[in-house]
């Protein structure tokens, strides 16, 4: 334990470095909000689809998905697919019609596409609460890793990932955040590509792995999950990758519309490795260490019993390299709510750059430690958590924007009733857990009521601007 954790914090010093590094270059070019939010839309496919991988492969892989491979097994695997559609939803439909629209956060979409401040409002409040529960999530991933690692208290991890995410997103913003995702996504990568040769070395073969899961539960090998289940979390993880705003805030920092579409599949062959690796690893640990005190141990164990001291550090600096590159993106995502469309549209729209800048940074600081709170909170596994988040995110954002960009007829008064009215049919059943009324999961009701009050209201009220719609409906030709 004593050399692994000398190893670790060596490792963890250089990343340390090289992070603090980019973030200087980045504070060095951050000079308007602009910069800060959408980093100059400078960035490039290899970054962008790095980026856009790093973003989505949050604690939610590296420490809940490896964990929920180790509790239930192979049938986990099943939500990449819906994944997967998500971004093709999002490359055909959805990502090159916002890249050219070219707006700086997603409520400035919903306002110029709708004709609505109110609008906009109202979606800035909704993305801020989704994200305070999901940045929660990270956190408590890096308070487990921490924990786990050296016994420290959970809040000292917790505060280290914390702090150390809010200080290079609060130097760089999107540009120190996109680079450092870069690293982040290489980091990850290569950790885990070293991690699964010496893990089957432990465990003897592929073989002997699949004998001595069935003889510890033959549903590990099988089907631990019912069709319909594993149904449901594809499909949040589809809604909710083919519109998630942190993902959307990525794609209006790349260069062009080409690139997008570029980046989108470079995201595609990042997330294979990984999470082909992931499910490897969950199983692996099962076999070698069926019981554990709970399965989100199961990468710290992988870590420190398993792998060597410097490959051990490389997958634990990955882990935290993976939450920290999701916290960042959410504290943009959320401070841009903030600072952008809230302050900057509506309290002061002819403030300076300068003071843009600032209050973006001091919102940046906000909604970093407001989730702190959160993690004295038990949500449930992380993995649990990360799946809740797509599914609230699906249920009163997927309609408005997909709909938004595919259909001249939606209006801002439906897609206020959407928004609304999805958040709420998602908690009201929510509640109910885990008896849902018929057992339909929440995800059914809040994006079916988001699509018949977007559908409904926007016939029963009057049509937008040819202006307002002009943006994204010649988007195709630009």
């Amino acid at each position: 334990m004593a050399n692994a954790s000398g190893v670790f914090f060596v490792v963890l010093a250089v990343y340390g470095t090289v992070i603090l590094g980019i973030a200087w270059w980045s504070y060095r070019r951050t000079h308007t909000e602009a910069d800060f939010l959408v980093a100059g839309r400078s960035i490039g496919a290899l970054v962008g689809g790095a980026t856009l991988a790093a973003t989505q492969l949050s604690s939610g892989t590296v420490v809940g998905t490896i964990g929920f491979h180790y509790l239930t097994g192979v049938s986990w695997a099943w939500i990449w697919p819906g994944m997967w559609i998500g971004w093709i939803v999002s490359a055909v439909w959805v990502a090159p019609k916002l890249r050219a629209f070219g707006g700086v956060t997603v409520p400035d979409y919903i306002a110029v596409r709708f004709e609505s401040e109110r609008a906009r409002v109202v979606s800035a409040i909704l993305i801020v609460v989704a994200y305070t529960v999901y940045l929660s999530a990270q956190y408590t991933a890096g308070g487990i890793i921490f924990q786990a690692l050296f016994g420290w208290p959970f809040l000292s991890g917790v505060l280290v990932v914390a702090l150390m995410t809010l200080l290079y997103t609060w130097m760089g913003g999107m540009r120190s955040s996109v680079y450092t995702d870069f690293a982040q996504a290489l980091v990850m990568a290569l950790a885990f590509c070293v991690a699964v040769p010496l893990l089957l070395y432990r465990v003897g073969s592929f073989d002997l792995m699949g004998r001595l899961l069935t003889g510890i539960d033959a549903r590990l090998t099988g089907w631990y999950f019912g069709f319909g289940e594993v149904s449901v979390f594809a499909l949040a993880f589809a809604l909710s990758a083919a519109t998630a705003p942190y993902q959307i805030a990525r794609i209006y920092a790349l260069k062009d519309v080409k690139t997008v579409r570029l980046a989108i599949g470079i995201a595609f062959i990042f997330q294979a490795v990984i999470g082909s690796v992931a499910l490897i690893a969950g199983l692996g640990i099962r076999a070698l260490f069926p019981v554990l005190p709970t399965p989100d141990l199961a990468s710290s164990i992988l870590a420190l019993q398993v792998l060597t001291p410097l490959a051990g550090s490389l997958l634990l600096v990955g882990a935290l390299s993976a939450i920290m590159s999701t916290c960042d993106s959410i504290m943009i995502i959320s401070a841009a709510g903030l600072s952008h469309d809230l302050y900057g549209k509506l309290i002061r729209p002819l403030a300076t750059e300068a003071e843009k800048l600032r209050i973006n940074r001091w919102s940046v600081l906000i909604v970093g430690l407001i989730p702190l709170g959160l993690t004295f909170v038990d949500l449930g596994l992380v993995q649990e958590i990360v799946v809740d988040y797509a599914k609230i995110i699906a249920s009163f954002f997927f309609i408005p924007v997909l709909l938004g960009l595919n259909w001249r007829r939606g209006t801002a008064a439906g897609t206020l009733a959407s928004m609304l009215g999805g958040f709420v049919a998602f908690f009201s059943w929510w509640w109910q857990r885990p008896d849902y009324p018929w057992g339909i999961d929440p995800i059914f009701p809040g994006v079916l009521v988001s699509l018949a009050l977007f559908v409904g209201v926007s016939l029963l009220t009057r049509p937008v601007s040819d202006e307002a719609l002009a943006p994204f409906f010649d988007a195709d030709s630009q």
